[in-house]
């Protein structure tokens, strides 16, 4: 498989505040989302309008080629050099170029897009208007990217843990109020809490709990030091991982659900051979390019997945998208299709004004 994109991901390096940052959309909980790379897309789309609104003076070339999914992969750690299981999932949303069709998208659709958007912010301490894109790892981490107070941050989780009831106040009129959480810092975030843990910077707002996995703190780091490029990424370590996001740049809207490279963990995908699946989602003014994509464990079982009589059969949810021809490349096949953005549904049977969310 190329490592085109890698390359890209070497080149651009580093630092949240230099990227320019699109919106990114949702997908279905469950499965991977992300739009096409674009190829389709006319020059109305909001990305495009967002670099050719910037003078071209001495911006650096490689923060003119970054994307909002290049960003994303900055926050995934390498679970082969950190405390993260290999094989967690990823959802990604690029909201401000949502926002920027919501115009164009059904309205039910776009409901769904928002409720499914706000489940993956760390919404109580962040307004979402602040928020430009939204990234979330399983059930152990969510990172709102934007412009943010740090200080109002700051000060709203100090006040939530200050007025937090606990058992022994639950029958006392007055209490004493929790110390305020001491202020920790770590490569320019600003620490909170200890079994939930929120890391606060200009450019990002994120929690994380692990649960009981290890130490919360442990896992906030390694989010930290993956975005600052001091440990490697998921599709270092993961060829799944690697394999399928190579197939997409930019998409507003991703699912990226993997399994470990050793099969220690199977998320119960077809007949426990596909080893990872991709669903994205890219909006332009008139049509939405799907690209959806699983992957095997090598080259043969991919060239007799029968993903294509996979496609046909489920016709009601792929038949309103053109285009829909399935390609292989080693262990990976893939298809990518176009719908009019008016009739975008989550592939949900009956279409946007049928209120149904066909599950993943």
């Amino acid at each position: 498989m190329p490592r085109s994109r890698r390359a890209l991901l070497e080149a651009t390096g580093g630092t949240l505040g230099s990227l320019a940052l699109a919106s990114v959309a949702g997908c279905l909980a469950g499965a991977p989302t992300g739009g096409g790379a674009g190829r389709d897309e006319s020059t109305t789309e909001a990305t495009t309008q967002t670099q050719t609104d910037e003078p071209e003076t001495s911006a650096e070339p490689e923060q003119s080629t970054a994307t909002t999914f290049d960003t994303f992969e900055q926050w995934l750690p390498d679970p082969t050099e950190t405390l993260l299981p290999d094989g967690y999932g990823v959802q990604c949303f690029d909201v401000a170029s949502i926002r920027a069709r919501e115009a164009d998208i059904h309205p039910r659709s776009y409901s769904r897009l928002e409720d499914e958007m706000s489940a993956t912010l760390p919404h109580r301490f962040v307004d979402v208007d602040d928020v430009d894109a939204a990234l979330q790892v399983d059930f152990v981490m969510n990172v709102a990217l934007g412009s943010f107070d740090p200080d109002a941050i700051g000060e709203k989780i100090a006040s939530e843990r200050q007025s937090k009831p606990t058992a022994s106040t639950a029958t006392t009129p007055t209490r004493t109020p929790t110390p305020e959480p001491e202020l920790n810092q770590y490569r320019g975030f600003d620490l909170y809490g200890t079994e939930r843990i929120y890391a606060v910077s200009e450019d990002a707002v994120m929690n994380v709990s692990p649960m009981h996995r290890g130490d919360p703190l442990d896992f906030t780091k390694a989010f930290v030091d993956a975005q600052a490029g001091e440990v490697g990424r998921y599709a270092d370590g993961n060829e799944y991982v690697a394999s399928m996001f190579e197939l997409v740049d930019d998409p507003h809207a991703c699912w990226c659900y993997p399994e470990a490279m050793d099969g220690s963990t199977s998320r119960g995908f077809r007949e426990d051979v596909i080893t990872g699946e991709l669903k994205t989602w890219r909006f332009g003014a008139e049509t939405t390019r799907l690209t959806f994509a699983n992957t095997y464990p090598d080259a043969e079982a991919a060239a007799n997945s029968g993903f294509e009589a996979y496609i046909e059969n489920e016709s009601d949810r792929f038949g309103a998208y053109d285009g829909l021809d399935v390609q292989t490349e080693d262990r990976l096949v893939w298809v990518e299709g176009t719908i009019p953005t008016g009739e975008f549904d989550h592939l949900s049977a009956g279409g946007p004004g049928d209120s149904v969310n066909t599950p993943n």
